[in-house]
């Protein structure tokens, strides 16, 4: 993300914009597949859109691994 403008944009980038800056890599075509098709099986609408539901997700599968934990430590 390159400022609060990119937010309102309505679709995916292309595959050429994504780049990871901590190992220097491209993104593979497989995940940017995924990432299409995240974004249209949520009728994701914008770019804002697609950030929160990223977001949610992390967020889900942290609580999820806490209740695991926590259940085992019960057990």
């Amino acid at each position: 993300m390159c400022g609060p403008e990119k937010f309102l944009e309505t679709q995916l980038s292309s595959i050429k914009d994504f780049h990871d800056t901590i190992n220097d890599e491209d993104l593979s075509e497989e995940d940017y597949e995924h990432a299409k098709q995240i974004w249209d099986h949520f009728g994701i609408k914008t770019l804002q859109g697609y950030h929160d539901h990223y977001l949610l997700s992390d967020v889900l599968l942290l609580a999820d691994v806490f209740k695991n934990f926590r259940d085992s430590i019960y057990d």
